[in-house]
C-alpha cells in the first residue's frame, strides 16, 4: 500500500477522469491507494464477456471496497485490453462488459476473455 499527499492523489484521480470533490471535503493529509487483485467471472458467452463489479462483490465478499475510483482490464493472457480490437464499456461502478452485438454484424468478431481490477481509496 502506498501513502501519497492528497495532492498527488487527486492529480492521479483526475488523470482517470474521476471526481475528486468529495476526497477534498473528507479527507485529512494523506490516503493510501490500493488496486486489488485481477478477476476474471466468466469466458465469453453468445453474448459477450461481463467482468462486473456486483458479480465480483456477490462472488468475493469484502473483497472490493464500497466505492472503487477507478477500474482496469486486460486480456486473461495479461496483454493489454486495447490490443483485443473490441469494442467494451468500462467504469469503476460497473467493470468491464463487452457485447459480441457491438463487435461488427457479420465478420465473426466476438469479445475476448477479460480481467479486471479495480482501485480503492482509503
Amino acid at each position: 500500500m502506498w501513502k501519497l499527499s492528497l495532492t498527488v492523489l487527486v492529480l492521479f484521480l483526475m488523470t482517470q477522469n474521476v471526481s475528486a470533490m468529495k476526497l477534498l471535503q473528507d479527507s485529512t493529509t494523506s490516503c493510501s491507494i490500493k488496486w486489488t487483485r485481477f478477476f476474471s467471472e466468466d469466458t465469453p458467452t453468445k453474448t459477450g464477456d461481463w467482468e462486473t463489479l456486483n458479480n465480483f462483490r456477490r462472488e468475493y465478499p469484502g473483497e472490493i471496497c464500497e466505492k472503487p475510483v477507478a477500474v482496469d482490464a486486460l486480456l486473461l493472457d495479461g496483454r493489454p485490453a486495447t490490443v483485443s480490437g473490441n469494442v467494451f464499456t468500462m467504469s469503476p461502478s460497473v467493470g468491464l462488459i463487452c457485447l459480441n452485438a457491438n463487435q461488427g454484424k457479420g465478420k465473426g468478431i466476438h469479445c475476448m476473455d477479460f480481467k479486471v481490477r479495480f482501485l480503492c481509496v482509503n
